[in-house]
């Protein structure tokens, strides 16, 4: 009996070790698939926030060109 318990159990404490393993390895690659989209999701918020500001900035420059025009407007009528 002895001799079929202490193969069955190594072979157990084997089989468990190698499932283990492998959802270890699985979870590590889950995770830097997700690093790699967090990466690219912070790259285009950076780069939506730098599309947003040359935005404002060329607003700016409309609004201040805009009360120009309206104070020439004003200024011939």
């Amino acid at each position: 009996m002895k001799e079929i318990i202490i193969p069955s159990v190594v072979f157990l404490f084997l089989t468990v070790m190698v499932v283990a393993g492998m959802v270890f390895y699985l979870r590590l690659m889950l995770h830097r698939t997700e690093i790699e989209a967090m990466s690219e999701y912070r790259r285009l918020a950076e780069l939506t926030v730098s599309n947003q500001e040359q935005l404002q900035a060329q607003l700016a420059e409309l609004s201040t060109r805009l009360s120009d025009v309206e104070r020439i407007l004003r200024s011939v009528g």
